[in-house]
């Protein structure tokens, strides 16, 4: 019942085709697995994109073990980007949180082109 009403979102909304290749951002928390978990079930074919901020010590390091493991169960590509975050905000004198979306939206923009996504999910 779950995917089908995910599926049905995505062709209700035209988010993209059943052809379409999605990158998906995969943080490691319960939504973003959720996502990649549900879209790789519906047949869709993902790449996971992961970035490892380093803002949170071990635990950074951790969420990116458990995105490559997920990854691997999955069979889907995965790709992963290390920032120097904190270093990003203070060139550019920005918040930690603004710095991490700069980094993340432009990465997220040249994966896609590198593998091909039509969209980001």
């Amino acid at each position: 019942m779950f995917l089908k009403k995910i599926q049905s979102y995505i062709e209700r909304r035209q988010l993209f085709g059943r052809q379409a290749k999605v990158l998906v951002a995969v943080s490691g928390g319960a939504d973003s697995v959720a996502l990649l978990q549900a879209l790789t079930s519906l047949g869709y074919d993902c790449q996971a994109a992961h970035v490892n901020f380093h803002l949170r010590g071990e635990e950074s390091d951790r969420d990116e073990a458990f995105v490559r493991r997920l990854c691997d169960s999955l069979h889907v590509g995965i790709h992963v980007m290390h920032a120097d975050t904190r270093g990003h905000a203070a060139r550019r004198h920005i918040s930690v949180e603004m710095a991490a979306r700069e980094l993340r939206y432009e990465w997220f923009e040249h994966v896609c082109d590198e593998c091909g996504a039509a969209v980001i999910a």
